[in-house]
C-alpha cells in the first residue's frame, strides 16, 4: 500500500485471528493501514514502535486481558482512542470500559465496520482540532497568535514527515529556504530536523 494514500493507522488487538483478519481485509481495502496483535504483549511492542489513530481491542485475551490493558494505558496518559470489543460482554463490562476511558464498546462479530471506524476517527480529529485551536491565546496580538499556530503547524508536519524539509515545504507551499528561515524565526531548532 502506498504510504501517501493511507487514511488512518489502526491497531486491532484480538486473539481470534479470523475476526482480526476479516476486519483488516475490510479496512485495508479502503486504504487504512492495519496492524494486528494477538495479545497485550504484542500490542505493547507495536505501540512502542509506532503511533496509531485508533485501537480496537478485545476484552478477553490470553495473558493480560483487554480491560487491564485499557486501564494501564489510560493511567499512563495514552491519548489514542480505544474501542473495546467482545462477543459475550455483560452490561457491567461495557460500563466499566467506558468509565476507564474507552470511546465505545462493540459487540462481535462486527458488521459494517467501515462506518464505525470513520466515525471514531472523525470524532478524534474533531477533538484534536478543538484542542489545537484552544491552545492559542486569543487575547494575544495577532502576530503572537499566528506564531503560536505556525510553530504547532510546522512541528506537526515535521513529525508527520519524519523531519523531511522538502515534504514539509511542499505541504506548506513554501520554498525550502523560506521554510528554513521561518523555522529559525519561530525558534524551531533546525539541527533536530
Amino acid at each position: 500500500m502506498n504510504n501517501t494514500n493511507i487514511i488512518g493507522r489502526i491497531l486491532i488487538i484480538d486473539d481470534e485471528s479470523i475476526n482480526s483478519e476479516t476486519m483488516m481485509d475490510t479496512l485495508e481495502d479502503v486504504n487504512y493501514q492495519v496492524s494486528l496483535a494477538a495479545n497485550a504483549q504484542e500490542a505493547k511492542s507495536l505501540i512502542a514502535k509506532q503511533s496509531f489513530d485508533l485501537v480496537m481491542m478485545d476484552v478477553w485475551m490470553p495473558g493480560q486481558d483487554g480491560m487491564s490493558l485499557l486501564e494501564e494505558w489510560i493511567e499512563a496518559g495514552f491519548s489514542t482512542p480505544i474501542v473495546m470489543m467482545s462477543g459475550h460482554a455483560e452490561h457491567k463490562d461495557v460500563v466499566k470500559a467506558i468509565k476507564l476511558g474507552a470511546v465505545d464498546f462493540l459487540k462481535k462479530p462486527l458488521h459494517d465496520i467501515l462506518p464505525l471506524v470513520r466515525k471514531f476517527l472523525s470524532e478524534n480529529m474533531t477533538r484534536n482540532n478543538q484542542q489545537a485551536v484552544t491552545g492559542i491565546e486569543f487575547d494575544a496580538p495577532l502576530k503572537v497568535a499566528r506564531n503560536i499556530f505556525e510553530k504547532e503547524y510546522f512541528n506537526h508536519h515535521l513529525q508527520e514527515n519524519n523531519h523531511n524539509i522538502a515534504a514539509v515545504a511542499a505541504k506548506a507551499g513554501l520554498e525550502r529556504t523560506t521554510l528554513y528561515r521561518k523555522l529559525k524565526d519561530l525558534g524551531i531548532d533546525k539541527n533536530k530536523i
